[in-house]
């Protein structure tokens, strides 16, 4: 959904007084992105055993590249990229005749996608995981 909302948010440069069509990409990919946050959230704080152990012991997280991925890389990025789509959707229900606001929907929602794909554990890296589990 990412990439279709920016390429569509990309798509519509044009200096128009109407809304442009496709906006239902930015809404579908903001409320996929807070539900999976939601979920993150409830296993970064109770169900995660990663997490509940470097939340016990802070110094030896920061020193373990592992466990420091998983407590502060990738919500740290995850939260970058929550906090760009939300401003991508203020430029998108804004004023349209205003090349900034156009032109800061799409580098909002590319800036969420560079993000989030910095933030996922990638299969081959050293805090990869599968991708798909059977």
């Amino acid at each position: 959904m990412g990439a279709v909302a920016t390429f569509n948010a990309f798509r519509h440069r044009a200096d128009t007084a109407e809304r442009p069509r496709g906006g239902r990409w930015d809404t579908f990919f903001m409320l996929a992105l807070d539900l999976q946050v939601l979920f993150g959230v409830l296993l970064y704080f109770g169900l995660s055993p990663l997490t509940r152990e470097a939340m016990n012991n802070v110094g030896m997280a920061l020193r373990d590249p592992g466990l420091r991925f998983w407590a502060i890389t990738h919500v740290a990025m995850m939260c970058v990229a929550l906090v760009a789509v939300r401003a991508g959707r203020v430029f998108a229900i804004g004023e349209r005749t205003s090349g900034a606001r156009r032109n800061g929907r799409y580098i909002c929602f590319g800036i969420a996608m560079l993000a989030m794909l910095a933030g996922v554990p990638w299969p081959g890296l050293g805090n990869g995981r599968p991708l798909f589990r059977f």
